[in-house]
């Protein structure tokens, strides 16, 4: 079972609104000031230092629009970073844990902190106006996942075996900035021995309501291709059968995030998700894989804390 914070959407959302982040999450990248501004401020060494997070309990572990866990989980992202000399761009590292409330995965991944996740990244914002309102942001993140409670298992799959304990993710992520509507494009690549790739992309915009409130709705597609197996119902109706590389699923979502100081904010998010191929649907109904996919359709949902210093 292979899973993720939402890191870059979750980096997102602890900045402004949800970024994973994505990837994450991060999908969905976090840069709380311009680069203009922290040269403005000087300072020394530490005050090119920042970084940002969040905790919070969702109704589900949901991933790329599909979930791996239907009962509630409760979610943590912890990002610190140092903004490069010459303008470029910031250097960080990030941690991602999860731990299920229910006792539906105990047997296969434990409960407590059953998935940990690691990664390390570089990003810049390549403005294309003097005023920083549109640019390119771009963000390279290299990502462990380490499952600690399931150490010396496998998992197999149609023609792969595998340890479950640990897989890797090289990810980047590319967002178009603007004062209207932004267009995202996460690139994933697992180095797993099932040599996976996803794309994920979409649209959002974040709109102020007043000085303290920001809703951000969005609507994201995910693509894989037929060796990418985690989040999705992998094993078709016939044991041995793989689905075709294809356009998986959808999700429209809205994120809202409310500010406390300048530190501190809540925020909340709802998304309605829904596998979009008919292989992959026709296995999920077929609840192969059991944990993968086996909801075509859900609402999936959370609420927590973020912060930044």
């Amino acid at each position: 079972m292979k899973t993720i914070t939402l890191l870059s959407c979750c980096a997102a959302v602890a900045c402004a609104a949800v970024a994973e982040t994505k990837p994450a999450a991060a999908v969905e990248t976090a840069d709380p000031e311009s680069e203009a501004e922290l040269e403005e401020q000087g300072g020394g060494f530490f005050s090119n230092f920042w970084g940002f997070g969040n905790t919070g309990v969702y109704s589900g572990y949901q991933l790329y629009g599909s979930l791996l866990n239907s009962e509630p989980t409760w979610q943590t992202y912890l990002e610190l970073n140092y903004n490069l000399p010459f303008s470029c761009g910031y250097l960080g590292v990030g941690y991602w844990g999860n731990t299920d409330l229910t006792d539906k995965r105990r047997a296969t991944l434990g409960k407590w902190f059953n998935e940990q996740d690691y990664n390390v990244h570089w990003g810049k914002t390549f403005w294309f106006d003097d005023d920083q309102k549109w640019g390119l942001d771009y963000r390279t993140s290299v990502v462990w996942y380490f499952y600690p409670h399931h150490r010396n298992s496998t998992f197999t799959s149609p023609g792969h075996t595998f340890k479950q304990y640990t897989t890797m993710d090289w990810n980047h992520s590319f967002a178009l900035l603007n004062p209207y509507v932004v267009p995202f494009l996460d690139v994933v690549h697992e180095y797993h021995e099932s040599d996976g790739n996803l794309l994920q992309f979409g649209l959002k915009r974040d709109c102020k309501v007043g000085d303290q409130l920001t809703l951000t709705p969005a609507v994201t597609f995910v693509w894989r291709n037929s060796n990418y197996g985690w989040c999705f119902p992998n094993f078709g109706k016939l044991e041995g059968q793989k689905v075709n590389s294809c356009l998986a699923t959808l999700k429209i979502g809205l994120d809202a995030n409310y500010k406390i100081n300048d530190y501190c904010s809540l925020f909340a998010k709802v998304a309605y998700c829904s596998i979009i191929d008919g292989d992959l649907r026709d296995a999920a109904e077929a609840a192969s894989g059991a944990a993968y996919g086996q909801y075509k359709d859900f609402a999936w949902g959370g609420m927590g804390l973020a912060f930044n210093f």
